[in-house]
């Protein structure tokens, strides 16, 4: 009788094809990082260098973006994903932290 366990799907070393999407992805998900750090910073202290941080990590996360597209489209028989290039702060995601309310 054998056992399954959830881990058994995660068994299995990644192949080559999926670490060389992951590689692609790699520059994109440090910029969008950047973005939200700079967010981050940016709700704690909106001073004129954050502010200028948040410029730089936006346009950075830009440049990630199309030079992803770039080398993605070169590449006649790419394993990379396909990056669509949108607003900047598209794949930002936007965090809301509201006061608990009591409730009686």
């Amino acid at each position: 009788m054998s056992t399954y366990t959830a881990l058994a799907a995660f068994d299995d070393e990644p192949t080559p094809s999926e670490l060389a999407a992951i590689a692609a992805e790699e520059p994109v998900i440090a910029a969008e990082v950047a973005v939200v750090d700079a967010e981050c910073a940016l709700a704690m202290s909106p001073d004129e260098v954050t502010i200028r941080r948040h410029r730089r990590a936006v346009v950075a996360l830009g440049v990630a973006l199309r030079t992803a597209v770039e080398t993605s489209t070169n590449r006649a028989t790419s394993t990379a994903p396909t990056f669509v290039v949108g607003s900047p702060l598209s794949t930002a995601r936007r965090v809301v932290i509201r006061p608990a309310t009591r409730t009686a």
